[in-house]
């Protein structure tokens, strides 16, 4: 009963994400629903996983300009290793 209460309770969030119609919207709605810390670590992690995708830097020195630990961008790649194609391209648009 709690996977299902944890399951409705996710896809409901992303249905209002779907909802918001700006990223001011969306700005707003992931204020009230992130603490300050957990903004900071969504953009990291969007940082991260931009820098992976562009292949511009090794792990090294991504978890170097990032100041991570390599292992925080290994599990990172190795995320990106296990996505599908069509995630893939959103995230290369």
């Amino acid at each position: 009963m709690k996977k299902n209460n944890e399951e409705d309770g996710w896809r409901g969030f992303l249905e209002l994400c779907r909802k918001a119609e700006s990223p001011d919207a969306l700005d707003a709605l992931f204020g009230l629903f992130l603490t300050p810390q957990e903004r900071v670590d969504l953009a990291d992690r969007y940082l991260i996983v931009r820098e992976l995708m562009s292949g511009e830097r090794t792990q090294r020195e991504i978890a170097e300009e990032r100041n991570v630990s390599i292992a925080k961008i290994t599990r990172g790649s190795n995320a990106l290793k296990m996505i599908g194609k069509d995630l893939r391209r959103l995230l290369e648009s």
